[in-house]
């Protein structure tokens, strides 16, 4: 799959280094919407004010996700990584700070461009020392290392909140993990962007069409839109996990652990099976994968609601994270197959920008639905809108 020795220890380290990224996320997803009546004064029902939080997340990371792409080819991608992770170090201060709900919306959208920056690049350069017939893989490889670290930051950071406060135990997460990727990068990591320039000095590139890869990715191109939206809409299910998961379960009296392993079974079983749904796509191909997981997604989000018990729950959010690691992988290795490699890492950032505003779009319309009618019909709302991206994907991807 990947071309020697030393390319191999060195997609190894992006592993780690997306482990890491993945567990600074870990801490936003579990910890803060369980505390936030507590700590930060948010009201019990005022979804849309809690949605805030993720709104700003999905929206400045959506837009660092661009940025990672265009800088990564007109730069190199070691810079970008480092520069994701030093714009990281004030969001845990903020935190600790913090005297509003408001102060939290400013880190997360910190943590927003981080994530943006540092998650892209090491997906770009995993994929840049991969060979093209393995590249499904190397994205699941690569996402499963990211949701594995989102899945065990928010198991970890509950265990600290046990012995420490909540801002105190956020800052030592977050400083320590910080510190490490930091250390890892200066001495291990290596920028891969010689290795597609080798690549692309034999193919022959349209440079007014590379001007226009933003409206040819979100638009022009029908495959391209239909994986975009693909990628748009699935991040409504990741919002229903991340912000209203923990709500409902929170009014219901479910102790924030056990909401932290509901939420973790659905980050832990999406990352590891991402490692043999990004294989199996190299084989079978990416629309069918991508079909049945949302298809699985749209009907466990509408039955969820049925039962209160954990194990319900649980077992609902692991069927959950089986669906999104068939989808998830697959939609950014369809990218990447119909992507140039003169402008591949460019195209990734755009289709990054509109699957990760999804956050965004999505905290604001199941907060509509839940603040108007009830949370449960905002989880019935994801499960039609799911359904309805299937359809435009079917449909275009004939």
């Amino acid at each position: 799959m990947i071309v020697n020795l030393k390319n191999n220890i060195l997609f190894f380290h992006l592993i780690l280094q997306v482990l890491l990224v993945g567990l600074i996320l870990g801490l936003f997803r579990t910890v803060i919407p369980a505390l936030a009546e507590v700590d930060f004064g948010v009201p019990k029902g005022s979804f849309i004010l809690l949605s805030t939080f993720v709104m700003s997340f999905g929206l400045v990371k959506g837009v660092s996700n661009y940025y990672a792409g265009i800088f990564s080819d007109r730069f190199n991608r070691k810079i970008v990584l480092v520069a994701g992770w030093i714009l990281a170090i004030p969001a845990p201060l903020l935190i600790f700070y913090a005297e509003n709900w408001y102060y939290i919306v400013i880190a997360t959208s910190i943590i927003g461009i981080h994530q943006g920056l540092t998650w892209s690049v090491t997906q770009i350069s995993s994929v840049d020392i991969t060979e093209q017939q393995s590249r499904g893989f190397a994205v699941g490889l690569n996402e499963f290392g990211g949701y594995v670290g989102v899945a065990f930051g928010g198991i970890l950071v509950s265990y600290l909140t046990d012995l420490y406060d909540v801002r105190i135990a956020s800052l030592i997460f977050s400083y320590f993990i910080i510190f490490i990727a930091l250390l890892l990068i200066t001495f291990f990591v290596n920028d891969t962007k010689k290795y597609i320039n080798e690549v692309s000095q034999s193919n022959q590139i349209d440079k007014e069409f590379i001007k226009n890869v933003f409206y040819k990715v979100s638009w022009r191109d029908k495959k391209l839109f239909s994986y975009c939206q693909s990628g748009h809409i699935e991040k409504y299910i990741d919002t229903a996990v991340w912000i209203f998961f923990p709500v409902y379960l929170y009014n219901i009296d479910m102790p924030i652990l056990e909401i932290s392993y509901v939420v973790g079974i659905y980050t832990v079983t999406w990352g590891i099976l991402q490692i043999f749904t990004g294989l199996y796509s190299d084989y079978v191909g990416r629309d069918k994968l991508i079909i049945f997981g949302m298809i699985i997604c749209s009907i466990i989000i509408a039955i969820c609601p049925i039962y209160n018990s954990f194990i319900w729950w649980f077992f609902n959010s692991f069927i959950l994270g089986i669906g999104m690691a068939m989808l998830y992988p697959s939609i950014s290795s369809a990218v990447n197959d119909n992507s140039n490699e003169e402008w591949r890492a460019t195209a990734i950032g755009i289709y990054r920008f509109w699957r990760d505003t999804g956050y965004a779009s999505g905290a604001i319309l199941i907060g509509v639905f839940s603040s108007i009618y009830s949370i449960e019909v905002g989880f019935y709302f994801v499960s039609v809108i799911m359904l309805l991206s299937v359809i435009i994907l079917i449909n275009y991807n004939r």
